[in-house]
């Protein structure tokens, strides 16, 4: 349970604090100095303070300023008896102190105001920033994320361990056809709820249609397998209404050190390749090798094959 802010949180008094030590100060120098109108002095201080600090600290620096007013221009300093001219100075001065404090008192509030209302509309733009992100990161029926964050997301895999999957589901376009586009949805759909339950969800993108990448990084060899099996039994399983679906996938990956940028397009590049072996060997499988740039590098340069396209 979240507790509620003081209403005078400890800054406030250290202000108050301040204000009057300084004041005093200010009050002590002027008796000493024998300075001859103390009170310009003392405003002064007083329009400083409440400038700074608000209404409170403007309060008690006009009251030591009234306070020595008071006892300077008194006769005989005794707070109390005034001769006419004196008395008139004390009323200036009560009326420039009351003045002051209200007057700058309130060009502080609103300046406060202002700032907190500020920080307060930072922090729900900040907020809102971050969901717009989130939202445009993100394929809205798989949820995994997209594209676009695949490209952003690009370099944070430098120098890693990775593995690099292509995957995409066998068949789907038949699956569309036979049981409709709301069946093919929800295949779509459970495979990327498989897919990041399996390897996390900052690390599986839809690539495009029925297509896939997994980008895992720092993952042993046996792990990273024992994943996409478990990815395997749930699409296999997969049933809506009781029927079941007839739904099943194709993968190619590599894994090895993405040393520079390049090598995670080269890896994409490798992967694809294995995921067209995996077909060639009849679909529902899966195929992994280490990443080898040399080879890379050729199918590169046979097919054109860009993961940024």
């Amino acid at each position: 349970m979240q507790q509620k802010e003081p209403r005078f949180p400890a800054s406030y008094w250290r202000h108050l604090a301040l204000s009057l030590g300084v004041m005093l100060s200010l009050t002590a120098a002027v008796r000493v100095f024998n300075i001859p109108n103390p009170n310009i002095i003392l405003i002064t201080g007083l329009a400083v303070f409440t400038s700074l600090y608000g209404y409170g600290a403007g309060i008690v620096c006009g009251a030591v300023t009234v306070l020595y007013s008071m006892y300077f221009f008194s006769t005989g300093h005794n707070f109390v008896t005034y001769d006419a001219l004196n008395l008139k100075k004390m009323a200036t001065i009560l009326l420039g102190v009351a003045l002051n404090v209200l007057f700058i008192g309130r060009l502080k509030k609103v300046h406060t105001d202002a700032e907190r209302q500020l920080i307060e509309l930072n922090a729900v733009l900040k907020s809102d920033n971050v969901t717009l992100e989130q939202a445009s990161a993100l394929d809205s029926l798989t949820g995994t994320r997209n594209r676009y964050a695949f490209r952003r997301d690009y370099l944070k895999y430098e120098g890693r361990n990775v593995h690099v999957m292509m995957f995409d589901l066998d068949n789907f376009k038949g699956t569309n056809d036979t049981y409709g586009h709301a069946v093919g949805d929800f295949v779509l759909k459970s495979t990327g709820r498989f897919l990041r339950e399996a390897f996390g969800d900052e690390c599986c993108y839809r690539y495009g249609g029925d297509e896939f990448v997994v980008i895992c990084p720092d993952r042993p060899e046996a792990e990273f397998v024992a994943s996409l099996e478990r990815v395997q039994q749930g699409i296999r399983g997969l049933a809506l209404d009781g029927e079941r679906i007839p739904a099943g996938f194709s993968a190619g990956y590599v894994y090895g050190r993405a040393e520079q940028s390049a090598d995670l397009r080269l890896m994409l590049r490798h992967a694809d390749h294995n995921l067209y072996e995996a077909k060639g060997r009849g679909k529902g499988c899966f195929t992994g090798t280490a990443y080898s740039r040399a080879f890379a590098e050729e199918l590169e340069e046979k097919k054109g094959f860009s993961a940024e396209e």
